[in-house]
């Protein structure tokens, strides 16, 4: 078996956007599919770069220009015609602690874009892209909230060592903590809990690790997961795809990037 297709042959004539990938985050510039609800366990960053577009969340519908959403909060996206530039910052990022402020205690915010300077997104690689997330921050004004060194370490040792099964009382061994502190610590300040952290970063790998012709069960091994079964379930629900649809349909095209 191998990864579905969505779009019609016109789309690989003619790709509707990029997908940007970094070890931390990743990218979208161009125009998407809309999609049922979902639950991203990164922070997302959605602005409609020529027009308004269509955004849920918890279940209630807005129409917003720009928007963050915090993570694992269900969401949903309408974007109409609008070209979308969208970021998905993982929850321990300095990227997404750059930006928290914006959100507070709730689930979502729109962004006031005369108080911000939106960046012009082309797309026109890597290093393009990623400068205009950098400049987005930069003009949020607001200092990167720091991470709790223990928490911080945890992550470390997850995205190293990606085990197949989350052991809380080894990590918590290794910091210093008991399982409940860490436990309660981690969501604190990421925002999700450890074993959702793992399955996202699973599926980080699964799209690092993605190419033409590759089926879903050796994918599904090579990024950790049980099986073919659980790969599946997991895309579906933090992206309501498997997000390999949109470049097996020719929808967008991948770059695959270096931190700098």
């Amino acid at each position: 078996m191998t990864w579905h297709s969505m779009g019609s042959a016109s789309a690989h004539d003619n790709p509707q956007g990029t997908l940007f990938l970094w070890p931390d985050h990743w990218q979208v510039v161009g125009r998407l599919m809309p999609n049922r609800p979902h639950r991203h366990i990164s922070a997302s960053l959605l602005v409609g770069l020529d027009q308004a577009f269509q955004l849920q969340v918890d279940g209630h519908w807005r129409r917003s220009r720009a928007a963050i959403v915090s993570p694992d909060v269900i969401q949903a996206l309408d974007p109409g015609h609008a070209r979308m530039w969208i970021a998905q910052m993982d929850p321990d990022s300095r990227h997404w602690r750059a930006l928290r402020h914006l959100v507070g205690n709730a689930g979502s915010a729109d962004l006031n874009l005369d108080r911000l300077d939106l960046p012009s997104v082309q797309e026109q690689g890597c290093e393009a892209v990623e400068r205009c997330l950098e400049g987005l921050l930069t003009s949020a004004g607001h200092p990167v909230e720091p991470l709790d060194e223990r928490v911080s370490r945890v992550c470390e040792m997850l995205r190293r060592e990606l085990p197949e099964k989350l052991d809380v009382s080894m990590l918590a061994g290794c910091v210093g903590l008991s399982s409940s502190r860490l436990s309660h610590l981690f969501r604190e300040q990421t925002g999700v809990p450890l074993r959702r952290f793992l399955l996202h970063l699973k599926m980080n790998r699964a799209l690092a690790f993605w190419e033409p012709g590759k089926s879903v069960s050796q994918l599904a091994s090579e990024a950790g997961f049980y099986d073919q079964p659980h790969l599946v379930r997991t895309a579906r629900d933090m992206f309501d795809a498997l997000p390999s649809e949109y470049v097996t349909a020719g929808w967008f095209r991948v770059c695959r990037c270096q931190s700098p």
